[in-house]
């Protein structure tokens, strides 16, 4: 058995029966009452909705953000990562400059931006287009992620051998052509660990746009305790924790084992 599957399968057991330990610690002669409840709000919890009739909220929309944060923060980023290696100082340090910015600033505080700054709705071609909480957060996340995309694109493309530009120009190929062409298509399995790190990291983060209004699992888990009595309140968040650990302990080993593969390669 791997170093991963055995990290896996330790994880994926020790970890939910630690905190149904603590479950127990807490509520002692009360657990069964306590996880009866807990049952009936998994819906809610998970979908936003207490039939799954929807899942627009819930642990659901933190799935959501961060898949549409992470798909605009790998576009956006890939192009300032071409703009981070580009010959020219005229695109070169802007792009830098912006990476910085990003990179630098806390996301808490961006979100709050997003929130703030950007309209209820905005109008374009003649198409009314409404910016939900959901959507701002959506930017809010991406905008920060968009610096580390940029930065392991740079090292992914640097990382391929100088010898292929050099035989790709001999050949006629433009320098976006030897990168959509040849040095890309070699750097992304480089590159592929760190963008998994990345958006484990990114999913995590998701746990801040509750702050924007977006009725993601934090505020549907304060909804269950305002309804339900502050009694409930340790087992809730027992079950939010163990949710996003479900969700990103399987990422971050898989992870580790294209890590180990990349660098066997």
């Amino acid at each position: 058995m791997s170093s991963e599957w055995r990290a896996f399968l330790l994880g994926i057991i020790g970890v939910p029966a630690m905190l149904a330990g603590l479950l127990v610690a807490v509520y002692g002669a009360e657990t069964e009452i306590i996880l009866t409840k807990l049952w009936l709000r998994t819906p809610l919890l998970l979908s936003g909705s207490a039939d799954f009739s929807s899942y627009s909220g819930g642990f659901a929309a933190n799935i959501i953000i961060s898949l549409w944060a992470m798909a605009i923060a790998v576009a956006i980023g890939a192009v300032l990562g071409i703009g981070l290696i580009a010959r020219g100082a005229l695109v070169r340090v802007p792009s830098e400059i912006v990476m910085n910015v990003l990179r630098n600033s806390p996301w808490l505080v961006v979100l709050y931006a997003m929130l703030y700054l950007l309209p209820f709705e905005v109008t374009v071609f003649g198409v009314t287009i409404f910016l939900s909480p959901m959507v701002k957060s959506i930017v809010g996340l991406a905008l920060p992620v968009t610096a580390n995309i940029a930065e392991v694109f740079r090292g992914g493309v640097e990382a391929i051998a100088s010898g292929q530009w050099e035989s790709a120009r001999s050949l006629g190929y433009r320098r976006l052509q030897i990168l959509r062409h040849i040095v890309v298509p070699q750097a992304l399995p480089l590159m592929t660990p760190n963008l998994m790190t990345i958006y484990a990291m990114l999913f995590i983060g998701t746990s801040l746009v509750v702050v924007t209004g977006t009725s993601d699992v934090l505020s549907v888990a304060r909804t269950v305790i305002g309804s339900d009595g502050d009694h409930i309140a340790t087992a809730v968040y027992i079950v939010v924790l163990l949710l996003f650990f479900l969700f990103s302990f399987p990422i971050a080993i898989l992870t580790r084992w294209l890590e180990r593969r990349v660098r066997a390669r």
